[in-house]
């Protein structure tokens, strides 16, 4: 994650503090270097307790504004995230990370811009892998990669990766990286990951880890959350510190679960970083339309405590939002202090009125 990135989200940090000094009922702070795209549908993340029977009521103001609104679960993955994959058999067999599915058991994939609907065979959540499956075949003159058949991984050697990060933003085109394995252990020293300086963002996870041959070494996991070790360090800001699932890791559960698969495999075949590209899939969880891919998607969260004095008001309403498939903050609106002459009502309108202005909808 680069450092602008990060000091926007920093920034966003700040919201509901400054909300918290607001004389007036509502208040809204936007991120100014974020892009604000047509949005056609929200993800509504209710708060754990609703008291006052308040999600109905944002429900209908998001409805007001023509989006399609799914009230979700906080707690779990949300359906159609967006990650990466890659052929590992010319039948159409595809690997990625067990994260980017969630509890999905299908999922749509496009291989080379062709759209293709996918079955989850099987996921290891312990070691985030996961194998799919493209009903039909795959395209011809797409392969299955090749796995490297050592398990030694140099400190130091250049690595690349090839995926579909940010693709809302970035577009569909597969993203090359370059890097270097920077430890052969994970965080916390675990002995499954590779620590590497090739830059990942949303949208990269289950893509392929690449030696210099094109021969696929690991599979792209994570990065270390900026913010989270900020606030753990007291101010140590991480730069460009990313994970990769190594290659044995993925290989094992192959052969624990899918031995027909895992006897297909091919190993060290060099191919061109060219042939590699036709190989690797964007990947979506659960089956999208073929028009769902077009649509931007907003991330809407909800928080709120309200109490009884004359009438019920607020001591705080706040909604933030965030791109979907960026995960980008947006905007934080509402009330971030108790405010004598408001009410619940009043807060919800004023809220939604700064929403509709920052998302063009007035």
């Amino acid at each position: 994650m680069r450092s602008r990135h990060v000091g926007l989200l920093l920034a966003m940090l700040l919201i509901v503090p400054a909300l918290s000094g607001c004389v007036s009922a509502t208040k809204s702070v936007r991120n100014e270097n974020a892009t604000i795209q047509k949005y056609s549908d929200v993800y509504l993340i209710a708060p754990k307790e609703d008291p006052r029977n308040v999600v109905p009521k944002v429900v209908e103001q998001f409805k007001a504004m023509g989006l399609n609104v799914k009230v979700v679960d906080g707690s779990k993955p949300l359906e159609g995230a967006q990650g990466t994959g890659f052929l590992i058999t010319d039948a159409g067999h595809i690997l990625t990370c067990a994260h980017v599915l969630g509890d999905e058991t299908t999922a749509t994939a496009w291989l080379s811009g062709v759209r293709y609907e996918a079955d989850v065979l099987s996921k290891d959540k312990d070691r985030d892998v996961a194998l799919l499956k493209v009903r039909g075949n795959a395209a011809p003159g797409t392969r299955g990669l090749s796995f490297r058949s050592d398990k030694h991984y140099g400190i130091g050697a250049d690595v690349f990766t090839i995926g579909f990060p940010l693709s809302s933003v970035l577009g569909n085109s597969a993203r090359f990286t370059k890097g270097s394995i920077s430890s052969t252990s994970g965080l916390k020293d675990d002995p499954k990951q590779l620590q590497i300086s090739a830059e990942i963002q949303p949208g990269n996870s289950g893509g392929p880890l690449l030696d210099k041959d094109g021969v696929v070494v690991g599979v792209i996991q994570q990065t270390l959350n900026p913010l989270n070790t900020l606030a753990r360090t007291g101010g140590a800001l991480p730069q460009n510190v990313n994970f990769a699932i190594k290659a044995d890791v993925a290989l094992d559960f192959l052969n624990l679960q899918h031995q027909d698969v895992f006897r297909t495999l091919s190993y060290d075949q060099a191919r061109s970083f060219e042939e590699v590209q036709k190989s690797v899939a964007k990947i979506r969880s659960g089956i999208q339309p073929p028009d769902q891919e077009q649509k931007a998607k907003l991330v809407a969260r909800l928080q709120y405590a309200s109490r009884w004095d004359i009438w019920y008001r607020f001591d705080y309403f706040v909604i933030s939002l965030y791109d979907f498939d960026s995960h980008e903050p947006l905007l934080a609106a509402g009330q971030g202090r108790d405010n004598l002459v408001s009410s619940e009502e009043v807060v919800i309108k004023d809220t939604f009125t700064e929403i509709r202005k920052a998302l063009g909808k007035n």
